[in-house]
Formats: C-alpha cells, sequence, structure tokens
C-alpha cells in the first residue's frame, strides 16, 4: 500500500490559540522560521525520494513566494492551507469561500501549477459546517483533508470512513484524504501526525503503521515545519495547550527517518489521478 506524506507549511506563531500567543496583527513583525524549516524537511524527503503534498498557508505564501517555488520545483504538490490560519467553524459560508479563493488564486499566481487541494486549518472542519464541501466544489478544488475522523480538541467527526474516498453533494464530488487513525481499544486513535506524532514513541507508531499496512490502508502522515525545530520560540500557555505544543519536539527527526522507510510514498494529487484512471477503466469494459 502507498502512503501519503503531507505537510502543514506554517510557522510556529501559527500554533493553537493562547493569551499569549501573536494574534494576525503582530505577525508581520516576528522573525520567521518556516522557511529554513521547510527547507529541512524537504531535503530529509529528497533523501528517500519522497514527494509530498504542502498546504501551504496564504500568509506563509505571501511572505515566502520563494518557498513555494521551490517546493514546487523539487517536484512536491502545493495545496491551500487557507489564508490566515482562521477556522472553519469560525467562519460563515461566504467568508469561507473567499478564503478558499484567494489562497487558491495567490499559490497558482506564485508557482504557476494548478492548486487542487485543501486542508483546513486545525482540522477545523466539523458537523457545524455542513456547507463546507459545497464551498470547495463551487471554488475548483479536487480534493481535501480536513476530515478528522476521532474526538479531539477542536472537534472532529463521528464517521466510518476512514480510508481515501469521495464525498458527493448537490454540487457534484471531491475525494477526501482523512486523517489516518487506528482503533485501539475501541477508540479510533491518530499516530501519525502532529501532536500525536511527537507524543507516541516511535516503536508505537512504526508498529501501527504495520498493523494497518497488513489490513490493506493507506497511512496518511502529516507534519508542521516548526516541529523539527526544538529550539523555535515558545509561548506561555495553559498546561494542556504547552504540552499539545511543544512535547518531544526532539523526537520528530528521527521518527521521519524511520517513517519514510516503512513504505512508498505518493502525493495526494497523484494518488487521485490513479483513482480516476482506474474509474476510466471500469467505465470503458
Amino acid at each position: 500500500m502507498q502512503a501519503l506524506f503531507t505537510i502543514d507549511v506554517e510557522d510556529y506563531f501559527h500554533t493553537v490559540e493562547g493569551e499569549h500567543v501573536p494574534k494576525l496583527a503582530q505577525w508581520d513583525a516576528l522573525p520567521t522560521r518556516v522557511e529554513k524549516n521547510t527547507q529541512v524537511l524537504l531535503d530529509i524527503l529528497d533523501e528517500y525520494k519522497v514527494k509530498s503534498t504542502c498546504f501551504v498557508l496564504g500568509y506563509v505564501a505571501r511572505r515566502h513566494p520563494d518557498l513555494v517555488r521551490e517546493i514546487a520545483r523539487r517536484g512536491h504538490e502545493v495545496a491551500s492551507h487557507g489564508m490566515n490560519h482562521k477556522h472553519v467553524f469560525e467562519m460563515a459560508p461566504e467568508e469561507f469561500a473567499q478564503d478558499l479563493e484567494s489562497s487558491k488564486k495567490l499559490l497558482e499566481d506564485i508557482c504557476g501549477k494548478e492548486v487542487l487541494g485543501f486542508r483546513s486549518p486545525g482540522f477545523s472542519y466539523t458537523d457545524s459546517s455542513p456547507w463546507f464541501f459545497d464551498k470547495l466544489i463551487e471554488k475548483g478544488y479536487s480534493f481535501d483533508s480536513s476530515v478528522f475522523p476521532a474526538a479531539r480538541f477542536e472537534g472532529g467527526i463521528k464517521t466510518d470512513q476512514f480510508d481515501p474516498h469521495w464525498v458527493t453533494t448537490s454540487r457534484g464530488r471531491i475525494f477526501e484524504f482523512p486523517i489516518t487513525v487506528a482503533p485501539v481499544l475501541g477508540k479510533n486513535i491518530c499516530f501519525f501526525g502532529g501532536g500525536y506524532l511527537r507524543l507516541f514513541p516511535k516503536w508505537m507508531i512504526i508498529s501501527m503503521a504495520k498493523k494497518l499496512q497488513r489490513s490493506q490502508r493507506s497511512v496518511l502522515y502529516y507534519i508542521h515545519p516548526r516541529e523539527i525545530d526544538p529550539s523555535h520560540p515558545r509561548y506561555k500557555m495553559n498546561a494542556l495547550n504547552s504540552f499539545r505544543s511543544y512535547v518531544n519536539l526532539k523526537t520528530v527527526e528521527g521518527k521521519l527517518h524511520a517513517i519514510l522507510q516503512l513504505s512508498e510514498f505518493i502525493n495526494c494529487g497523484d494518488y487521485l489521478h490513479q483513482i480516476k484512471l482506474q474509474e476510466d477503466k471500469n467505465a470503458s469494459r
């Protein structure tokens, strides 16, 4: 089974919210580390000849257009992470639609390639946004990777669809790449990205990935550039948010090397292309 590796290209100050975490109006005055950290990630991926899907925040693209071009030049897929890291459940439908349109156009203008995919900041698509997929289809997206099919801090979605699949609405259809979870003692748990990747030990992550592969399930991994930079600036938060943001940062790079040796990888756009080719082949029989 092919695995998928994805990067949410955002900076260290695009973290969980808190009283002392900088707001949008303060971002431009802050030193940035996303360019350097993303380059480190891309170098590691090059070492294993892995091509990823990079969900680039519009704010980062505006501030670092050369980084977007470098991602594309190295053969990785550029996708959208929205404009300013605002949660979907904080937006009205038309505001969200504008966010989708603006981020897509910005990234396409910079890299010169069509942007097909989207991932909501903080996996913030929930049942409170029933118009979510309609707006994605209306704005020309072909795939999404916002569904977190388990309970989490900002919600998550209750679903029995854990593998990549089509979502059909009255506006058409769009392909969904849910975040990978594994069943443990009757609960679905993520081991493969973000704070979960940092929290769990390497042997457990590898064991769970192998278990899913044996059952013919694709594993989707995700990471943020700040997570391979243990020395990045930290902000005062409550104990829970501090733990979520900063636990085990020093362990991430070693885990990445183990993960990237484990599977063959494909980016989201190429995976979807394979699905469409198979559908065309089946339809022609």
